[in-house]
């Protein structure tokens, strides 16, 4: 599961705190059922009770703040490999191989950038950051790299 930065973990407990309006600690069904109303949720008691259950490990009938952490840590790793996959196909649609062998040409890259999405970025100084073994072409890793925002230019 992924591990959350001290910021996500301030921004959760704003979150949370914003919901819990009788500053128990915890939310209560009350409380959960208003905020899925404020999402434009709607949802039953029966639902309420439901969604307390699979996220209230200690049976209180409640989710405590570690439990909302959880919630949020298990929603984080859902998007990551849902961003992995996007990544991987990417790759593939770019010339990589599907078990992410093979490359992608720069020129690739750059004319999909700059043609497709009309971007004024200086994507050759990004291939460059990330191209580990200077070979000129983006095996997968350094594909990943350059989608996932990892390159320091």
């Amino acid at each position: 599961m992924s591990k959350l930065t001290e910021r996500e973990i301030d921004r959760a407990r704003l979150a949370f705190l914003e919901y819990d309006k009788d500053g128990s600690g915890s939310i209560d069904g009350y409380e959960l059922k208003y905020m899925l109303e404020k999402m434009d949720i709607k949802a039953s008691e029966a639902d309420i009770f439901n969604m307390i259950s699979e996220i209230d490990s200690d049976q209180s009938g409640e989710i405590s703040f570690s439990e909302f952490l959880k919630v949020i840590e298990y929603q984080k790793s859902l998007n990551a490999n849902n961003d992995h996959a996007d990544i991987l196909s990417a790759y593939i649609a770019c010339g990589g191989n599907a078990d992410k062998s093979g490359h992608v040409d720069r020129r690739v890259i750059s004319d999909i950038i700059r043609g497709d999405f009309g971007l004024e970025i200086d994507i050759e100084a990004m291939m460059d950051a990330v191209d580990l073994d200077g070979s000129g072409e983006m095996e997968f890793d350094e594909f990943e790299m350059l989608l996932s925002g990892k390159a320091s230019v």
